[in-house]
């Protein structure tokens, strides 16, 4: 004998069946909209109803010998095993905690996005309220639900507590701020995984906090990039940008501050021979050991930038000279040389003189100075370009910079 509830779904399925062979194409406007209305009402009430014969569904998944039955129902239909899994989780607790958030789901009053938004609120808040409160707590989020979306939900959830009482939000927040601090820590993570081409993988997790000044101070580089590149008439995507960004952050983080690493003051160290230095097409070495490559280009741009110590060898791989902090610009320097160029100097480029490093017109590996006169502004976007061996400099009678691509 058929159950009732396998005769109604006939039915259900009859009447979606006769609904379906309409052409939506010629209904009223008036009649549609409210089609619109129905329909999401009625998808909400059918899914209260799924979600029902979910919670109650254990001796299916017994039967086929399943773990669950969302595991059973996902294998089953081919469904997305995470949506499964948090549709039982929902139905376990509109089941057996939150039922006036199942009789409004099933009277089509809210959607399912919605009810679970509601239900996860309520049990993030389940331990911090009385019985009286939480019945309070469900009762708000019903009553904001006829005006919030899921998100909206969500985002109200999260001070639910305070909503309800507010004598005790302090108190909570100290708490709430302590866990998440603690948790933070506890799953952050950072690795680099070199990937034999030239790039290193970086992956891991952060606090939000030392993530967000991560962004702040990548984005303060990536910023004039992106307006140099625009200049230019080329887009840039922003990963792309972030990326480079990182670079010039690194190349700017003062020695001076940071802690000794193996006996020493935490530098980087570029090692190249004085014929490599003055070799377009050569390459030197990153660190103590040289056992990452890098072009003689990027040697000469790298020695431009305080945190780097050019170490340039002889044939016989004795060091002939060794940049220090004198060969930097001061800053006092640097403050002249901004309060006379304004801007960088190459053609064309408006990037702002705050934006800008201090190259040398004549290279330290040619014997330059480091003067006011020997220096000019070039945004990162020049900088990179003016040691780039595939392109040409040539200044100009008013003292700018411009560039061609060699042919």
């Amino acid at each position: 004998m058929m159950h009732p509830m396998t005769d109604s779904l006939s039915s259900v399925c009859a009447a979606i069946d006769e609904l379906a062979g309409f052409e939506p194409l010629y209904v009223p406007m008036p009649q549609k909209r409210e089609l619109l209305r129905g329909l999401v009402a009625a998808e909400a009430r059918l899914a209260a109803v799924r979600l029902a014969v979910l919670a109650t569904a254990g001796d299916v998944a017994d039967d086929a010998g399943a773990k669950d039955p969302a595991s059973w129902l996902s294998h089953d239909q081919n469904l997305d095993k995470r949506e499964a899994r948090a549709d039982q989780a929902l139905a376990k607790l509109l089941a057996e905690r939150w039922h006036a958030v199942a009789a409004a789901l099933g009277a089509g009053e809210v959607t399912l996005e919605q009810a679970r938004a509601i239900a996860n609120a309520l049990d993030e808040v389940r331990d911090e309220l009385s019985a009286a409160q939480l019945v309070e707590a469900e009762r708000t989020l019903l009553t904001e639900a006829k005006r919030l979306d899921p998100a909206g939900l969500r985002k109200l959830g999260r001070h639910l507590a305070d909503v309800v009482d507010p004598d005790s939000a302090e108190e909570r927040e100290a708490k709430r701020l302590a866990d998440e601090e603690k948790h933070a820590a506890e799953k952050a993570k950072f690795s680099l995984r070199p990937q034999g081409d030239g790039t290193t993988r970086i992956s891991g997790r952060l606090p939000d906090a030392v993530a967000k000044r991560l962004k702040r101070y990548l984005e303060a580089f990536a910023q004039p990039r992106k307006q140099a590149a625009e200049s230019d008439g080329r887009r840039v995507p922003y990963a792309t940008l972030m990326a480079r960004a990182m670079g010039d952050l690194l190349e700017r983080v003062d020695p001076g501050r940071l802690p000794d690493h193996g006996g020493d003051a935490t530098t980087v160290v570029v090692t190249i021979t004085l014929d490599q230095l003055r070799t377009e097409l050569a390459s030197g070495g990153l660190g103590y050991d040289a056992d990452t490559p890098i072009t003689a280009a990027t040697a000469r741009r790298l020695a431009c930038n305080a945190t780097i110590i050019p170490m340039v060898l002889g044939a016989a791989g004795q060091v002939l000279d060794v940049g220090r902090a004198s060969r930097l610009h001061t800053p006092v320097q640097r403050k002249v040389i901004r309060l006379r160029d304004k801007k960088c100097r190459a053609a064309g480029c408006d990037a702002s003189a705050e934006w800008c490093e201090v190259h040398h017109l004549v290279e330290w590996s040619q014997g330059g100075k480091t003067t006011v006169k020997n220096g000019i502004l070039l945004c990162c976007h020049h900088h990179h370009r003016i040691h780039d061996p595939a392109y040409h400099h040539e200044r100009q009678p008013d003292g700018d910079i411009r560039f061609s691509k060699k042919k």
